[in-house]
């Protein structure tokens, strides 16, 4: 009985409905009345349907196939009253033919929703799929992220490409309030840029560099061709940095007249302050960064092999007598029981310690030497000696753009600034 009344609750006001919520949009050229596409048995069934009123289509297919379909609703509903046990009419014919009606509808709603029949006018700038992800992912649009891009470039300066170097082993030194300061020494052996990414061609700006040497026989023939494309040595390692370009294009969406934004965007180019072209073949040395700033460091840390849980994780052990047999060194329970019956992921347990690709954030440059290529580093750097590793401008301590133009590019050693505050001031005290 449930099923009966909710199919002939629909089957009854869902023609209303569509006259109601669905406009007449057709062209001029494709406005007709229902009885051009059917006979006048069937237009009268549907307007009896539509509570009287005319069946409001968007297209000469919509109306065929929505005026036939509601048509074959309107005759089942006619004819199921005799042994339907409603009392005749649609409800008779919701009885009867509760599975074929609700098919039927069904059917017309998705030919309805192919077919356009939307209510006002549908603005779009880009594709419903992709914008129902960026929704779901809460990730905004393309316009809208390069203009995050560009404030972000605008207030923070704009991303220099980095350097690939060399850890060639630590020393020290001291400063002049007379401080030791350990340092690790990284060589810039023979840094150049081999290809230049530009949005235009790639959809994004950065720069690939390569460092070191290597013999022809010892690359692929691809590669190969791609350094005699750049006019460039063979190089050992390359990698890429993503930079900030000199000019910048900001997408901004046209407002209507009712202040509501359109589908139009506007194109403004931006210049950004601080950032440059570079060219293939471009050289990068020491002098690059300057002493007294903070870089990242990446790499790859030290293989230790298979350890066991006090090693990897600093795990204390469990008891050393007591009953202790064997288990000295082990990490113990692993889980629970039955439920959840299970080892939870990222338990903290014996295995490969080391290998993995590490970034340490806001080392302190305390010293350059152009004229060897050697960049003095405070911090703790990822590797053993003779592995490469990536330096860039920090993330978190970024130099300014006018430090950068005044401090960049000088030859010779220079050494970072006395500290203003004396590191023995607590010694001192009398």
């Amino acid at each position: 009985m449930f099923f009966s009344f909710s199919f002939s609750f629909f089957l009854v006001f869902l023609s209303p409905l569509i006259h109601y919520y669905y406009p007449l949009r057709a062209k001029e050229e494709e406005e007709e009345t229902p009885s051009s596409f059917a006979d006048e048995t069937t237009t009268q069934s549907v307007r009896r349907m539509a509570g009287g009123g005319p069946l409001v289509v968007t297209s000469r297919r919509m109306a065929t196939r929505t005026t036939t379909m509601a048509a074959t609703m309107a005759m089942v509903a006619e004819r199921g009253g005799g042994r339907g046990g409603g009392g005749g009419g649609v409800l008779g014919a919701a009885t009867k033919t509760n599975s074929i009606g609700s098919t039927m509808m069904m059917m017309m709603m998705m030919m309805m929703r192919r077919d356009g029949m939307t209510k006002g006018n549908n603005k779009r700038t880009y594709a419903s799929q992709a914008k129902a992800v960026d929704a779901i992912f809460k990730r905004p649009l393309p316009h809208k992220t390069q203009e995050i891009v560009i404030k972000a470039a605008q207030t923070f300066g704009p991303k220099r490409p980095g350097v690939i170097a060399v850890k060639a082993g630590m020393t020290c030194d001291w400063d002049e309030w007379g401080k030791r300061h350990p340092l690790t020494v990284l060589w810039i052996d023979d840094n150049q840029i081999v290809q230049v990414k530009t949005e235009e061609n790639e959809g994004y700006a950065s720069v690939q560099v390569g460092s070191g040497y290597k013999k022809p026989k010892s690359v692929s023939k691809p590669e190969l061709g791609h350094f005699r494309k750049a006019q460039v040595p063979i190089k050992r390692f390359l990698s890429e940095f993503r930079v900030t370009p000199p000019t910048m294009k900001m997408y901004k969406e046209k407002e209507d007249e009712e202040g509501e934004e359109g589908t139009e965007l506007e194109v403004e180019t931006v210049e950004i302050k601080g950032a440059r072209e570079y060219k293939v073949g471009e050289s990068l040395n020491a002098n690059h960064f300057f002493a007294g700033q903070y870089v990242d460091v990446q790499g790859i840390t030290s293989g230790k092999g298979f350890a066991g849980p006090m090693k990897r994780w600093g795990f204390s052990g469990q008891p050393a007598s007591h009953g202790n047999t064997k288990k000295h060194r082990a990490h113990g329970s692993i889980g629970q029981c039955q439920d959840p019956g299970r080892v939870f992921k990222g338990k903290k347990m014996a295995g490969q310690m080391g290998g993995r690709k590490r970034t340490v954030q806001n080392c302190f440059v305390y010293k350059i030497d152009s004229e060897r290529n050697l960049v003095y580093v405070r911090g703790q750097v990822p590797g053993r000696k003779g592995s490469m590793v990536k330096i860039r401008d920090a993330l978190r301590k970024k130099a300014t753009v006018e430090e950068l133009e005044a401090k960049i590019g000088k030859i010779g050693v220079t050494i970072a600034p006395k500290s203003s505050k004396d590191p023995y001031s607590a010694y001192n005290k009398e």
